[in-house]
């Protein structure tokens, strides 16, 4: 019963505080980022994932800039990883490079590759 009353005052504190739980997303590369008009666009194994480039960081360009096709690359964002016609959209993000020995990256397998019509 004590856990629950503490996990119940948790859940409403953060929700009180407006503190964002951010999610963890791994996706690994197929090709090269895209610059586009106000997104970077990167093909994936999943899909294709556009970064919105308003508050990108100039850090967050060199490493989108440095990922070359199948190295991995972590997504934190506050915003769910939900496909729509195999596209998503993150706002507010915060990017990671991953090495292909990292466990994460390794779990993600190249089984469908994307073709360009």
């Amino acid at each position: 019963m004590k856990i629950k009353y503490v996990a119940l005052l948790v859940l409403i504190t953060l929700t009180c505080s407006s503190c964002k739980l951010l999610k963890t997303h791994v996706v690994k590369l197929t090709s090269s980022a895209e610059i586009q008009n106000d997104a970077v666009l990167l093909k994936t194994t999943k899909g294709y994932v556009y970064l919105t480039t308003k508050k990108m960081t100039e850090p967050q360009k060199q490493i989108l800039s440095s990922q070359l096709p199948f190295q991995c690359l972590e997504i934190k964002t506050p915003e769910q990883f939900d496909m729509q016609n195999r596209k998503v959209y993150f706002d507010d993000f915060k990017i990671k490079s991953l090495p292909t020995s990292h466990p994460d990256c390794r779990k993600v397998k190249v089984t469908t590759r994307i073709s360009i019509n």
